[in-house]
């Protein structure tokens, strides 16, 4: 599951082909129209045009998710005490990060973990986690919205085990379930990075995420639910076709 199945629907779901060579391995990616050997099928663009036409959101019984997405909040430590803290996860995804102080500050996510933080910035070790802050933010409450990457023994806890006759069923076949028509999909395969309480537009992104900014199509969406503590999940309410 890469959404969440008690809130995502969509008014229909369509059985379609793939494209050659675009293999699934998460639902609530936006896979978009192609035409071969005169017939529509359906492809995950690793890299998106303008000129894409997205068809719905992929929707699969046997695919087991790799990456996800968080939202936490973090007390920052108060002086003289070391301004470190952990992330409840690890690996997490360059590029995929927000930090919002409880002061209002937006933090600029720094990955190069050694030395001090520069005032308005956070040091993020992506690989353990571990988080580090100048010492403006000592006593604040800072709320990370991240994507991370799943090892197989936590995708499987998190997500439960596949049924062995179902692994593999939509690469095998050549055949995928897509959500189409009105749709509100909760999905984790979005651009963390980014405030969806004001996204600048919703845009088809490379590899089937939801983006803010790009130059994929402009998708027919608007924002239903923010990531939060709460529900890490964006929530969307969308047409396709």
């Amino acid at each position: 599951m890469a959404f969440d199945l008690k809130r995502t629907f969509s008014s229909q779901t369509l059985t379609r082909p793939l494209s050659a060579g675009t293999v699934v391995e998460q639902e609530g990616l936006i896979l978009v129209h192609r035409l071969e050997d005169g017939a529509e099928k359906v492809h995950l663009a690793a890299v998106v045009a303008a000129t894409d036409v997205p068809v719905g959101f992929t929707k699969t019984a046997d695919s087991l998710p790799s990456r996800t997405s968080y939202v936490e909040m973090v007390t920052v430590p108060a002086a003289p005490a070391t301004l470190e803290a952990d992330l409840r996860n690890q690996n997490l995804v360059l590029n995929a990060i927000r930090a919002v102080s409880s002061n209002g500050t937006v933090l600029t996510i720094d990955p190069v973990y050694a030395g001090a933080p520069a005032p308005g910035a956070v040091k993020v070790d992506l690989a353990t986690g571990r988080v580090k802050f100048h010492v403006a933010e000592a006593g604040t409450d800072v709320t990370f919205t991240y994507l991370y990457d799943l090892t197989l023994i936590q995708a499987k806890q998190k997500f439960g085990q596949r049924f062995v006759n179902n692994q593999g069923l939509h690469a095998e076949h050549g055949f995928i379930e897509v959500g189409h028509g009105h749709a509100e999909l909760y999905t984790d395969q979005f651009d963390a990075s980014v405030d969806w309480a004001a996204p600048a537009a919703i845009q088809l992104g490379d590899a089937g995420q939801i983006v803010a900014a790009g130059i994929g199509p402009v998708l027919n969406a608007l924002v239903i639910s923010v990531p939060s503590v709460d529900n890490s999940f964006l929530g969307l309410r969308i047409q396709f076709g």
